[in-house]
């Protein structure tokens, strides 16, 4: 008997040391560019209640990160988009599973100028005139907020007029970082949430102008499923996510 406890000790130290060391999990997230900030918050509280979970995030347009996911560009465990035309891109393409798909929250859609803007008032007719002379949307290609902008304008027959005078990016963040350092006479049309202390907004667009704004959700297939993110999608869902969500300003939905 006394011959065996150091074989019995070892065996428990080994045990211990592989526990003390067993890798982290990891979550890396796919977010829209525009819900990007809010997500962080999220995921400081997530890793709040699971501390050894290492959350990493890619932050781009929905329709780039999907492109990179269905590309094999890029990786990531759960895919967040600004609409549902990206996420259905990725149904089609078996990344994603129909029945994991969550809608839990959306956004308002609002012009807005550089603080040291000539513009105090605002029509739609202003976009037209000379009072306006650059107006800034996200690419409508793969930027959902650039698409909602070109479907209001395209809604007051005023898309082909001012095409000229557009200059998209590629994200938000690039568009209100650009507007804020613009002429007096830029506009830009952009997310309520993603507004600056450097912006000013003149005028809440009207959502019958556009397509509903929501925002999608869902784990990834894989050969092996991260069971982290199933964890992270029923997190995003509670009390605690949503608050965050509304504090930040987005429009929280019962789909």
């Amino acid at each position: 008997m006394t011959k065996r406890l150091p074989v019995l000790s070892s065996t428990l130290l080994v045990l211990l040391l592989t526990t003390l060391n067993a890798p982290a999990g990891e979550l890396t997230l796919a977010v829209a560019n525009s819900t990007c900030q809010a997500i962080k918050k999220v995921g400081k509280l997530y890793q709040q209640e699971h501390d050894k979970v290492i959350i990493k995030y890619l932050c781009k347009s929905s329709g780039r990160l999907a492109k990179g996911l269905h590309g094999n560009a890029i990786e990531a465990d759960f895919y967040i988009s600004a609409n549902r035309k990206w996420m259905d891109y990725m149904i089609s393409g078996n990344l994603v599973s129909p029945e994991e798909v969550v809608s839990a929250w959306g956004n308002q859609l609002v012009v807005a100028t550089p603080l040291n803007t000539n513009i105090t008032s605002f029509s739609w007719e202003d976009l037209v005139s000379d009072k306006v002379e650059m107006i800034l949307i996200g690419d409508p290609g793969t930027a959902p907020f650039g698409r909602h902008a070109k479907q209001a304008l395209t809604s007051t027959n005023l898309w082909k007029q001012v095409r000229p005078k557009i200059h998209t990016k590629k994200h938000i963040t690039l568009l209100a970082e650009t507007l804020a350092e613009g002429s007096p006479n830029t506009v830009g049309i952009l997310f309520v949430t993603n507004l600056t202390d450097s912006l000013s907004v003149i005028h809440s667009i009207d959502s019958s102008l556009h397509a509903p704004i929501g925002y999608y959700m869902a784990p990834l297939k894989k050969a092996e499923p991260n069971e982290e993110a199933r964890s992270f999608m029923g997190f995003i869902q509670g009390e605690a996510a949503q608050a965050i969500f509304s504090e930040e300003g987005f429009k929280l939905t019962s789909h």
